[in-house]
């Protein structure tokens, strides 16, 4: 009864720590799983954000670009007409955006980049959609629908057409969402952009694509059926729960029976929302695969402990049994002639009585009768008998296990005594078979943890490694000549200081640091990066027994590939793809940053920007591919010429920044000449391997901190300087 309840008590701990396992491997991945979330959402807002802006941008120049003016001032003359069709084409190419249409006071639309299709917009009259009215009363709108004619969901910004204050017509344009789906391929989980009547209007899940969350109010259904902005007839509930009831602020959601973490990130400028979903299937079986091998971990110290105590309980047993003598027991005197035998032997044995019925039985007789009954095995009974006398006579004493033909097993010990020779028989057939068990159990376990992914080692309270599995050393990358049955810690972590994985330092004084800090046996979790670029996270959690420590369990998990992929995403966000500088957003961020430091150190700060001359009969000559290269070599000769600390950015199209921190004007002036002479003189060749070149206007602008310039500021005033190049007959600097 004892011992099953001390069996009931180990296998309850056992199951405790490994459901403490699970609900610490699990809370912790759920908060990096929610800080992920976070950072990708984080992530996704930003570019889908410069996208937006590049597109109000894009509205705002051709608002008051002359060549619309005059076609909605010249009464729509065809020439005109042809001209500005043919000009809104090739800003739409160039600006990769969807589509770009004027319309009219009246909401007619006159020209339109597409004008050379079957199904373009001239001659329809969008006036029904808000970014028409919104255009009209305040000069600016924009609105998000499904395309009337391309039937892809886009986005519409507009602005009104203006000449000395008076409202000649409209220009919209449009970006298809559908553009965001390459940058959606390296966002793991599923996520969905929410418009502000809570309509998931783009997703990655094709499941959740025009679904709203909750249901529709009758005031936004007349809405979307009044602008035509989604088929109303699609919009249904998704499936989605959560334990909160709020779906917006809820860190867990139910979508369609599968559970998710999720992420809201609002933005405020167009007042859409990023719902960002993680699935909890793999945190969940991560916990339970951490939680299956603490319990491993711990049921095999459990079986070493427990291998330990039933030894002890059976010799505490064996000698309770030779005290009250229920084993087979034979003493014979000095000369090996019978004095006890019990009825327990005979059973055992299998002797009968007439083996007893002589009072001068001697150790010779039952010796030669187990002989000839084969229970020494083949051979010459006699021959047999007399080696077991030689070896008794030995006066030895002796322990040992034989296997009856029968199948039993019996212990025998024998013991000289001063003048006699006792022996006891105890059948231990049974112990044989739960000890098999028990080594049996402890393969298949030893089994699992050595095919684990990650690597495994236990270390007990004098710092020895009783246990480690073969993926401790792939990971680490340690040589065969460490594996031993027992490895001194010490040892192990003088050979990584060896080897350089601590950093530079005294060797010594790496170890003693580490295992001075080791024989504290408290928790640790921490990300090292090895000498060869991998990069592991180690746990280290106590062991403990009747609250006192004594050694510990260490993983080690590769999240390489997980860091390598979160970098990737950085630098996804911060740069220009083609030409390898950094984009718009990027650039402004360093720029503000960089002015900053100005207002507190009063450094000198110029900015340049850059515009090369007559980019588009590049194109138009010689197609996108050698327009997409001659962008790029003008990139790397203009960095060619630049020092370490001046920061270069792509603006958008063929328009470059750059600002030279600690430059004044007369600095940044020549600067600006060598840049312009070494495009001048630069190189490139058509398809025909043909040369020709190109010009660049720049213009140049100081930070004034006087004036208390902000980022906006000082590009505008180095855009009029751009402006004036230009105006001046281009390949300049002003």
């Amino acid at each position: 009864m004892k011992n099953g309840f001390f069996l009931s008590v180990i296998s309850g701990f056992i199951l405790f720590i490994g459901w403490l396992a699970y609900n610490t491997t699990y809370q912790d991945l759920s908060k990096q799983y929610s800080v992920h979330l976070s950072d990708k959402s984080q992530l996704f807002r930003s570019y889908l954000k410069g996208e937006l802006d590049k597109v109000q941008l894009v509205a705002d120049m051709l608002s008051r670009h002359p060549v619309l003016q005059n076609t909605l001032q010249t009464s729509l003359q065809p020439t005109s007409l042809e001209q500005t069709n043919l000009f809104l084409q090739s800003t739409n190419d160039r600006l990769k955006t969807a589509d770009i249409f004027i319309m009219d006071r009246s909401g007619l639309t006159v020209a339109a980049s597409n004008f050379n299709k079957d199904t373009n917009f001239i001659g329809k009259n969008y006036a029904f959609r808000p970014y028409f009215t919104q255009a009209l009363s305040k000069q600016k709108g924009q609105f998000l629908a499904i395309g009337v004619t391309s039937k892809k969901l886009g986005f519409y910004v507009s602005r009104a057409i203006m000449l000395n204050g008076q409202t000649l017509g409209i220009v919209v344009v449009k970006i298809d969402l559908d553009q965001l789906h390459h940058l959606t391929q390296d966002l793991k989980g599923d996520f969905a952009l929410m418009d502000n009547k809570n309509i998931l209007f783009f997703s990655s899940n094709d499941n959740y694509t025009l679904k709203s969350i909750g249901t529709i109010s009758a005031k936004d259904r007349l809405e979307i059926t009044r602008t035509r902005q989604y088929p109303i007839t699609r919009i249904v509930p998704i499936d989605i729960k959560s334990s909160n009831g709020n779906i917006l602020d809820a860190k867990t959601v139910s979508i369609f029976g599968h559970r998710y973490l999720s992420q809201n990130t609002y933005i405020q400028e167009t007042d859409w929302s990023i719902l960002m979903f993680s699935p909890l299937m793999k945190i969940e079986r991560t916990s339970l695969t951490n939680s299956i091998l603490v319990s491993a971990v711990g049921f095999i110290i459990f079986i070493a402990f427990y291998t330990m105590y039933k030894r002890r309980i059976d010799n505490e047993r064996l000698q309770t049994i030779v005290e009250n003598l229920p084993s087979g027991v034979t003493l014979f005197d000095e000369d090996l002639k019978l004095l006890i035998c019990n009825d327990k032997l005979k059973e055992l044995l299998e002797f009968p009585e007439t083996l007893f019925q002589d009072r001068h039985t001697k150790l010779e007789d039952l010796l030669r009768y187990n002989a000839e009954r084969g229970e020494y095995g083949e051979g010459d009974p006699i021959e047999l008998t007399k080696q077991a006398m030689h070896r008794t006579q030995l006066r030895k004493d002796h322990v040992f296990e034989r296997t009856r033909p029968n199948g039993t097993v019996l212990e025998v010990r024998g013991k000289w005594l001063r003048n006699a020779f006792v022996t006891t028989y105890t059948d231990i057939t049974e112990r044989k078979k739960a000890e098999e068990e028990a080594k049996r159990n402890a393969s298949y376990l030893q089994a699992l943890l050595q095919n684990l992914d990650q690597g495994v080692t236990v270390i007990d309270e004098k710092l020895n490694i009783v246990y480690w599995n073969k993926a401790f050393f792939k990971l680490l990358d340690l040589p065969d000549s460490l594996m031993k049955p027992v490895m001194k810690y010490d040892d192990l972590i003088r050979y990584n200081a060896k080897r350089g994985e601590y950093g530079p330092g005294d060797i010594e004084q790496h170890v003693q640091t580490r295992v001075q800090a080791s024989l504290k046996f408290e928790p640790h979790h921490f990300e090292r990066t090895r000498p060869d670029g991998r990069t592991l996270e180690v746990t280290g959690k106590p062991l403990k027994i009747n609250g006192q420590s004594f050694g510990f369990i260490t993983t080690y998990v590769d999240i390489t590939e997980h860091k390598r992929m979160a970098s990737r995403l950085r630098e996804m966000a911060n740069t220009d793809v083609l030409t390898e500088l950094y984009n718009r957003r990027y650039f402004t961020t360093l720029l503000t940053r960089e002015i900053k430091r100005c207002e507190r150190t009063g450094h000198a700060l110029s900015v340049l920007l850059l515009d090369l001359d007559h980019f588009k009969s590049v194109n138009d000559r010689f197609g996108h591919n050698i327009g997409d290269l001659t962008l790029k070599s003008f990139a790397k000769t203009c960095k060619g010429e630049l020092r370490d600390i001046d920061i270069m950015g792509r603006l958008g199209g063929e328009e470059f920044g750059i600002y030279l921190p600690e430059t004044g004007r007369d600095g940044a002036f020549i600067l600006a000449e060598r840049i312009r002479e070494a495009i001048g003189k630069m190189e490139l060749h058509d398809e025909n391997d043909t040369p020709f070149h190109i010009t660049v206007s720049i213009g140049v602008c100081v930070y004034d901190s006087m004036f208390d310039e902000r980022m906006e500021d000082l590009i505008k005033r180095a855009d009029k300087a751009l402006y004036r190049a230009k105006s001046q007959g281009r390949n300049r600097v002003c």
